[in-house]
């Protein structure tokens, strides 16, 4: 509120800017788009709500509820945003009709100077991408904010190859997303369009209205390894087998492999504490209300596989299958007792299968490793882990209250 208040009398957005990043947050300008939001939809002081909606819209970090607020103090003009809604409410569209994202009013701020950024670490060993360029201006419509250094992919998957890399609290547009809404495909301001994946950014402005992408390319073919030695030659059969008929229909699912599980677990991740309905006031974490467990299932390319059935131990009759829930293509969720296991028992085609086990995804604080609750944004050290998972005469933080999501991906 202090620099919001220097920032309504200074006008010095560069200072704002470097003052707000001074704060102990994990990320300021989001930080400050919630507080704004707060002020405006609870019980505060008019002139504080308006410096707070001033500095969100000066450092380009306005949604929905402060351009409309800010609109309403004729802070900016609402004539373009009149006309964007104008259609809200009109008769519903054909269900093959793409719906395209209604874009923000164009909003003229203050120029910023760019705050120094570190190197990008990329999230896997890859060749260092060049890092998208940062945009002199904010973006008019709804926008991805990296939360760390992370890669910018051709495709919605971890199967495209790298094209960017966006450092931490860089911003692009969001042009687009996937059929599961777990990837958003942005653009940079020269025009560059790539994907990241959803839950590395902070996404902002309408992105409700974001329609699923028109142009996404193929996943890349699956390289097989070449073998390690060739094997001995065999002497030939006396007769060489007859070929298959050119018009025989190919397998409904491809051989299972000989050796192995079928199934192997790729990822298992604790939510963040906003990702689980809560926030963060400085080093204060106020817990969400979850607990759940979202299993996701792909083949080899990864493509998500609806028809697959997985089990989880905490009730031996808890079976669902993936896309028969309505959660998406490829998803089961289940609700997170005190601690469950879960593992893939049948394949799309009704076979069973071997599959690894995914242990471990509990909402008991202590049993959570320390690595998965600094991940999650509930402590940051050893020291402050201890504190929250165990501490002296007092209950475990969020106790009962922690999420998962798994993914299971088949090897053939």
């Amino acid at each position: 509120m202090r620099i919001a208040h220097e920032f309504a009398r200074s006008g010095d957005a560069g200072r704002a800017r470097a003052d707000l990043q001074a704060l102990d947050v994990a990320n300021p300008l989001q930080w400050l788009v919630y507080l704004a939001e707060t002020a405006i939809s609870g019980d505060v002081d008019a002139e504080e709500t308006a410096d707070l909606v001033r500095l969100a819209i000066a450092l380009g970090s306005q949604s929905r509820p402060i351009l409309d607020y800010a609109i309403s103090l004729g802070i900016i003009e609402g004539d373009s945003v009149a006309e964007s809604s104008a259609g809200a409410g009109a008769a519903e569209q054909p269900a093959d009709t793409e719906v395209q994202p209604a874009a923000l009013p164009t909003v003229a701020v203050v120029a910023l100077e760019p705050t120094p950024t570190p190197e990008p670490v990329l999230l896997e060993p890859t060749p260092e991408p060049a890092a998208l360029e940062p945009t002199p201006a904010p973006l008019a419509g709804p926008r991805a904010v990296a939360l760390g250094a992370l890669n910018v992919r051709s495709g919605p998957g971890t199967v495209y190859p790298i094209v960017e890399a966006l450092d931490a609290g860089e911003e692009a547009e969001i042009v687009g997303r996937n059929a599961q809404a777990d990837w958003w495909q942005v653009s940079d301001a020269a025009g560059r369009v790539g994907w990241v994946f959803g839950e590395l950014v902070a996404a902002t402005g309408d992105v409700g209205s974001v329609s699923v992408a028109a142009n996404i390319p193929e996943p890349p073919p699956t390289v097989m390894p070449a073998p390690a030695a060739e094997a001995p030659p065999v002497e030939p059969p006396a007769e060489d087998p007859a070929p298959a008929p050119a018009d025989e229909p190919p397998a409904e699912n491809p051989a299972p492999p000989a050796d192995g599980p079928e199934f192997v677990v790729i990822e298992k991740r604790l939510w963040d504490v906003y990702e689980n309905g809560g926030f963060l006031s400085g080093p204060t974490v106020t817990c969400g209300e979850k607990h759940e467990l979202i299993v996701n299932v792909v083949d080899a390319n990864g493509s998500r596989l609806n028809g697959v059935a997985v089990q989880s131990d905490f009730n031996a009759q808890e079976i669902f299958v993936t896309g028969a829930q309505g959660k998406g293509d490829g998803v089961v969720e289940f609700v997170l007792w005190s601690g469950q296991d879960v593992k893939v028992v049948r394949d799309a085609d009704g076979r069973e299968v071997a599959s690894e086990v995914a242990r471990g995804m509990t909402t008991r604080t202590p049993d959570i490793p320390f690595e998965h609750l600094i991940a999650g944004q509930y402590c940051t050290d050893e020291e402050s882990c201890r504190k929250f998972a165990t501490p002296d005469g007092a209950a475990p933080g969020c106790w009962g209250h922690f999420s998962w999501t798994v993914t299971f991906q088949r090897k053939y």
